[in-house]
């Protein structure tokens, strides 16, 4: 009580300070009082409050952890999915590495054989030039 009355004592010097006449101040003082003491808890109210504030933070705690082993387990098996995957992709990306080095070894293979080619095709072509002139020269 004693800290009600020092509250409004000091509520009452605000609103004179704020501008608000004595009169005014005074009865809205009394209103707030009135609000404060019809709004007021008992210790009982307030006990009883925390205990179900209690008891709904620890059924909170339960669901949460049962959807926690729940996920857990979803969870452990999306990764290992994803692992199998994973693995899959890199084995095909090694393939693909090595199919790349041996399109490249059969390229430069290809490239020295067309190279033989067009020499024994310059070869037969002189060869035929050379049998063509004598013959028709002789």
């Amino acid at each position: 009580m004693t800290l009600a009355m020092m509250n409004t004592h000091k509520a009452f010097k605000a609103l004179q300070l704020a501008g608000v006449s004595d009169q005014q101040a005074e009865v809205m003082v009394e209103i707030f009082t009135e609000m404060q003491q019809d709004n007021a808890l008992s210790r009982a109210d307030l006990m009883k409050a925390g205990e179900g504030i209690t008891g709904s933070i620890k059924e909170l705690d339960v669901r949460l952890t049962g959807d926690i082993r729940e996920l857990d387990i979803r969870l452990t098996g999306a990764i290992k999915d994803l692992d199998v995957r994973l693995s899959g992709a890199i084995k095909d990306i090694e393939e693909l590495k090595a199919d790349v080095k041996q399109l490249k070894a059969d390229v430069a293979t290809l490239k020295t054989d067309m190279r033989w080619i067009k020499r024994l095709l310059m070869v037969m072509t002189t060869t035929m030039v050379i049998a063509a002139i004598k013959y028709i020269f002789s």
